[in-house]
């Protein structure tokens, strides 16, 4: 009879199996299931946290990218505002620098005029005071002696020779 016994279906075993079985379930359920849950979704949410992070990052990145472009846009322009007051400010210096030029060389000019008119007058008086030196000693000489129309011609050309000289 034993092994009847094995083989029968007896209700109060099939039922404390099923609780047996509902009991598992309930305790893998309870402190296996919720704990895995758990980590499972901590982990989904930090994946989506970081993807977030991700396309922020990229966010801002397209935004520094364009505030770059446009600061980039803004230094080029500056420069060309920059080199064009560079090149007329050196133009502006460059006409004074010959304006100044100018009137340097027209002050030169001026005093060298200046200069030879004064040598000039120097020399005209030089050239007086020597034909009054050769009038007085001509004059010395004609009242020496009688002058022939051939002496007179002598006399002149000594003068002339002595002109060409002090000049």
């Amino acid at each position: 009879m034993e092994f009847q016994q094995l083989v029968a279906l007896m209700p109060w075993t099939i039922i404390l199996q099923i609780c047996n079985l509902l009991l598992t379930i309930y305790l893998f359920k309870r402190f296996l299931l919720k704990p895995v849950q758990k980590i499972l979704a901590q982990r989904q949410e930090l994946v989506n946290s970081e993807l977030n992070a991700a396309e922020e990052a990229k966010r801002e990145a397209e935004q520094a990218k364009e505030e770059y472009g446009k600061n980039l846009e803004g230094a080029r322009e500056e420069a060309a505002a920059l080199m064009r007051s560079a090149a007329q400010t050196a133009q502006t210096r460059s006409e004074q620098i010959l304006l100044e030029a100018k009137q340097e060389a027209a002050a030169i000019r001026a005093k060298a005029s200046d200069d030879i008119a004064r040598e000039r007058k120097n020399a005209v008086n030089e050239i007086k005071s020597d034909i009054s030196e050769i009038a007085v000693s001509i004059a010395s000489k004609v009242v020496e002696k009688e002058i022939s129309e051939k002496d007179h011609e002598a006399l002149i050309q000594d003068f002339i020779d002595h002109m060409g000289e002090a000049v």
